[in-house]
């Protein structure tokens, strides 16, 4: 890799990391504010609201974006095929969930509910809006310029919610954020953007960008629609009240594993789509990523299995105490969701982004169909199969990239195990040092930070024991670095 492509890699994953970083903090701060605003009966019911919304709004944004930033050449009659398809998607999605707003009511027994969906519907058309204007930046590996207009948008809209739910205490606070942000992005990705042009679409353009975006479409909806699925599911057979408690869980860990994985997802495909022809290059960029995202992952699950009932309990109250045993199991599937993010990335880039499709098919027609044979179980069961989910399609994609990407089962599982051996580790120490509090009397606010400090650090350290060839490279990226670079941080 030339030192140009380094440097243009380091400072997008740079950027997509600042995303990230700032967005976790970002979602998860706002829905902690805003659930202790309102309670977990409103939260599950405006969650229920976005949730249902959302199921289109994945169709939407992701028709032909991966499209457009895969291509190799993108030209004006591409480019015009995918912004009329997107804009059309958009507005019909946004017709079709107004129209449909009072049936959700009735289903639901949910008066409240309708108007809510109606009004969060226009969320279809800004992301009709949104999604190819973010590819063409994506593109162009413009990462510093999507980070800005993302935080900005989700920075304000947070900003409004929790003020509305301050004010209000109602789950209008939820619709109040979501559609500042997307209204805040879409506006800034329209100013200074290429010329958009309206007009005949080139039917042979069209398909082909539909075509390639076909399976990434159906995963998507798969993910979205699974996901949204299980919160109707929570919703209608417990209560709204148990759908606020399953939606926080959910928010809490899926939703920043999202945050995470769609940073990686954008910078990787933008990358790993100009190694399409050298798949051993491919599949060797594939493993150092996979290592690399681990050692980052496996330290915050430990501290969040050692944390997530002090966070909940000193954050929210003891009312929403229901929701730590979910958030724990959750975080567990989340490691594998993770672990199969890279190798999903690769297959796309490869040209064959069926993987993730195939993932989500096996593992939903396993999984579903016994969520509704069991009828009416509590949250802890419902995350329990929900994380039996992500390790099926963890093995679905393990497989594929076995296949298609010459990538070792045997080289796979080991490094699983090093995952697993770090949270065991981090999660042992977390444990013991909260009996040793709990005996000397400590209040929680002084465990939280200790436990989750210390998990995160122990489960770090035998991750990087157990890969000294990762640890010798990040301590030599280190020492290569120069003292005032060492002081100033990374250059974007």
């Amino acid at each position: 890799m030339s030192g140009e492509r380094r440097s243009s890699v380091a400072s997008s994953v740079l950027w997509a990391g600042l995303e990230s970083g700032l967005s976790l903090a970002i979602s998860v701060g706002s829905v902690l504010a805003i659930a202790r605003a309102l309670g977990a009966a409103e939260f599950g019911l405006g969650a229920l609201a976005l949730g249902l919304v959302q199921i289109p709004l994945v169709l939407v944004g992701s028709l032909v974006h991966d499209a457009l930033v895969q291509r190799a050449e993108l030209g004006e009659t591409h480019w015009r095929a995918g912004w009329t398809a997107s804009l059309a998607a958009g507005a019909l999605g946004t017709l079709a969930a107004m129209a449909a707003a009072p049936l959700l009511a009735r289903i639901f027994e949910a008066p409240a509910l309708g108007p809510l969906v109606a009004t969060m519907a226009p969320l279809l058309l800004l992301e009709g809006v949104s999604a190819p204007l973010l590819a063409l930046r994506r593109r162009s590996l413009d990462f510093a310029g999507v980070t800005r207009r993302l935080l900005t948008g989700r920075g304000l809209g947070a900003f409004v919610g929790v003020a509305v739910a301050l004010v209000s205490g109602s789950a209008w606070a939820i619709a109040a954020q979501q559609l500042t942000a997307a209204g805040t992005i879409a506006l800034l990705l329209l100013n200074g953007a290429p010329p958009r042009r309206l007009g005949p679409v080139d039917r042979a353009a069209l398909f082909e960008l539909l075509r390639f975006c076909r399976p990434i479409v159906a995963t998507q909806l798969l993910i979205q629609g699974s996901e949204r699925l299980f919160l109707a599911y929570v919703g209608h057979q417990l209560s709204l009240a148990a759908a606020g408690h399953w939606s926080l869980a959910t928010r809490l860990v899926e939703n920043v594993a999202s945050v995470v994985g769609t940073a990686l997802y954008h910078v990787g495909l933008a990358f790993l789509s100009r190694l399409q022809g050298e798949r051993a290059t491919l599949a060797a960029r594939l493993d150092a990523g996979v290592r690399l995202l681990m050692a980052a992952v496996v330290p915050a699950v430990a501290a969040l299995l050692v944390s997530a009932d002090l966070v909940i309990e000193l954050v929210l109250g003891r009312d929403w105490a229901p929701a730590a045993l979910p958030v724990q199991i959750l975080a567990l599937g989340a490691v594998l969701l993770l672990r199969r993010l890279l190798p999903t990335v690769a297959l796309t880039a490869a040209g064959r982004p069926r993987a993730g499709l195939d993932a989500y098919l096996v593992e939903n027609g396993l999984t579903l169909p016994l969520l509704f044979l069991w009828g009416p179980v509590a949250l802890p069961a419902i995350a329990g199969l929900r994380a039996l989910r992500s390790a099926i399609g963890w093995a679905v994609v393990a497989r594929a990239a076995a296949v298609s990407l010459g990538r070792s089962w045997r080289v796979e599982l080991g490094s699983l195990a090093v995952d697993l051996a770090g949270l065991a580790g981090g999660l042992g120490a977390g444990l013991l040092l909260r009996s040793l509090a709990v005996t000397a009397a400590w209040s929680p606010a002084l465990v939280l930070p200790l436990a989750a400090t210390l998990a995160a650090a122990v489960a770090a350290a035998v991750v990087l024991a157990l890969r000294p060839a990762l640890a010798h490279e990040l301590l030599g990226r280190i020492a290569r670095r120069p003292p005032a670079a060492r002081m100033a941080g990374p250059s974007p």
